[in-house]
């Protein structure tokens, strides 16, 4: 864990230079090494079986599926306790709309956190059906884990099902990648069409990031929460580009940059802490460096093999890698749902599969 030496001492500087506080910087950098070394020590337990270790997960996802199946019956029958569970706890919450008249969360805070949790086996499920394959979901299993991802009319969980689509067919290829362009724009013209979240959002991002126009109701949504924790990032990175201010700054950074404080004059701050999106928590956080060493380590992991002996470590790096990228576009969290487990089954599956390569 050598690697946490270097965001300590950036901490405790700009402890010092004010950028950061105490308790947010030694909360961050305390819980992430603690996660980092339990999930560490977990999988040295099961004796580095990334194999199982990523079974057990893609089960659990299974059980957020069938808790789903709940909801959406629980919703169709009138029972309200069991479709919105605020009444366990108030950050499961529910959310009006989408395409069965309420967006499917289960029991995570947003459905968009299903979404991203599920994309895993999402992958495998969408690989199934196009292989005529069976790993670890059945064909009906498969089906349902990409409806109930559907269910949650989240555009992160649509960008995940089309980048499975695109890992399984194995579309890398100019012509292939062309295709596919045409099957998303098609896709785009269905949901921006037909679910009126999935409208409302990309008139919202367009009124936002094009026109830059301000009005409430491009605003009043994660459209702008994004943009506007976007706008903080650039502001930081630009008197700390290199080490960026040290981990749990972002909010910090949110209080002196945010367009609430100048453009938007009235009370509209969401995702203060985590910047709605890892990459913008790394910009500010950790700077280019950070970043920078995040996406190395991202395309040095990736696995990518023809080998059949090797097959089940291309679909877990594939499985981790759109679950990565949907965090670092939509979840700012460096914890939530066991994040530093994916980072660490991500590397851990490249260097077995570099050492069976070797061997």
């Amino acid at each position: 864990m050598k690697i946490f030496t270097l965001p300590l001492v950036i901490g405790l500087y700009h402890i010092i230079l004010g950028n950061n506080s105490n308790f947010t910087f030694f909360k961050i950098y305390g819980g992430l090494l603690i996660t980092c070394l339990f999930f560490d020590n977990w999988i040295r337990h099961y004796q580095f079986n990334i194999s199982v270790i990523f079974e057990m997960y893609c089960r659990l996802c299974w059980i957020l599926i069938i808790i789903s199946l709940i909801q959406i019956f629980s919703f169709f029958i009138g029972f309200e306790q069991g479709f919105n569970f605020s009444w366990l706890l108030n950050k499961w919450g529910f959310v009006q709309g989408g395409l069965l008249g309420f967006r499917v969360n289960s029991i995570l805070p947003e459905p968009t956190y299903l979404a991203t949790s599920l994309s895993p086996a999402v992958f495998i499920s969408v690989r199934n059906l196009i292989k005529k394959e069976s790993y670890i979901f059945s064909n009906y299993q498969s089906i349902v884990v990409i409806l109930i991802s559907i269910f949650t009319t989240s555009t992160v969980g649509y960008l995940g099902i089309l980048l499975s689509i695109i890992l399984s067919l194995e579309l890398l290829r100019l012509r292939y990648l062309l295709f596919a362009l045409l099957i998303s724009i098609g896709a785009y013209n269905i949901a921006y069409n037909n679910v009126s979240d999935f409208s409302s959002r990309v008139n919202s991002a367009k009124g936002l990031w094009i026109e830059e126009d301000f009005k409430i109701e491009n605003t009043n949504n994660s459209s702008f929460v994004l943009y506007n924790n976007l706008h903080v990032a650039k502001q930081n990175l630009m008197n700390y580009p290199v080490f960026g201010t040290g981990l749990g700054s972002h909010e910090t950074a949110f209080k002196k940059f945010s367009l609430t404080k100048s453009l938007i004059q009235y009370d509209f701050e969401f995702n203060i802490k985590d910047g709605n999106s890892l990459f913008v928590r790394l910009c500010t956080e950790t700077g280019l460096v950070g970043l920078g060493f995040i996406l190395f380590f991202i395309y040095k992991c990736f696995v990518t093999t023809n080998k059949p002996e090797f097959e089940y470590h291309k679909l877990i790096s594939q499985s981790l890698f759109i679950l990565i990228i949907l965090s670092l576009i939509r979840q700012g969290n460096y914890m939530l749902n066991g994040l530093p487990l994916v980072f660490l089954l991500y590397y851990f599956n490249y260097k077995q599969y570099k050492k069976q390569v070797i061997s």
